[in-house]
């Protein structure tokens, strides 16, 4: 398992390059699409307080779009077109969103032990790497991180985690860290400060060839689907 792309300790940014870099515009990352740009306009509705627009920001994409199992090579546009995404895809949708309005954003991942998705998705957890790379997003606010984690929209995490009597939920309050399936870490954290190198190989963890991969992927999520009640057009 290859988990060396990007990789460095957690640390207050401190300095210019370390702030732009958190701020950039890449490939898959790319806020100047126009439906990012409307959406975070949008959400921001004139707020000059960046915690209350992150806040929505986190909101609009934990439950506007649907947690569902998708590639990885995804734009962050493509994500907010479609409705739906994994942890990446959700995950690279919030940092987009969050560096277009110039809040410092980045990408992190733990590695968890793959049966933290069965009560989602069933047995095809066995397909999952183990441990699995799973993305989160960090936030800066004067020189303060934290984490959020808005892979899981309201309606997965009642039908799916709500009745385990997990130890954590879904919210997040602006200022502590929103973290999830922390029963099943297996790892410390890693950011990923070049996002297109780490979405290129797939956050560490390996994908089914595309074909196989789009297959599963529709199968699940319709059978997830099904128990949450979420039409996709």
């Amino acid at each position: 398992m290859n988990r060396s792309n990007g990789k460095q300790d957690f640390k207050v940014v401190k300095n210019r390059k370390d702030i732009g870099q958190c701020l950039q515009e890449t490939f898959y990352c790319n806020y100047n699409h126009k439906a990012i740009l409307a959406t975070a306009e949008e959400l921001s509705g004139g707020t000059s307080d960046l915690v209350e627009l992150a806040k929505k920001m986190f909101k609009y994409v934990r439950d506007s779009i649907a947690f569902g199992c998708d590639l990885y090579k995804v734009k962050a546009s493509d994500t907010l077109e479609k409705g739906f995404g994994a942890c990446w895809n959700k995950s690279l949708l919030l940092v987009a969103l969050l560096r277009c309005k110039k809040i410092p954003a980045e990408l992190g991942s733990i590695s968890l032990e793959r049966t933290f998705i069965a009560p989602a998705i069933g047995k095809f957890y066995l397909l999952a790497n183990n441990p699995f790379n799973h993305c989160f997003v960090r936030v800066n606010f004067n020189g303060k991180w934290v984490d959020l984690e808005p892979t899981l929209d309201q309606r997965a995490y009642d039908t799916f985690y709500r009745p385990l009597n997990v130890s954590w939920n879904i919210d997040w309050d602006g200022s502590s860290n929103c973290r999830l399936y922390k029963e099943s870490i297996m790892g410390p954290p890693t950011v990923h400060r070049d996002i297109d190198n780490t979405i290129n190989n797939e956050v560490g963890n390996k994908e089914l060839p595309k074909f196989l991969a789009l297959l599963g992927n529709n199968w699940v999520n319709n059978k997830m689907w099904k128990y949450t009640r979420i039409e996709m057009n």
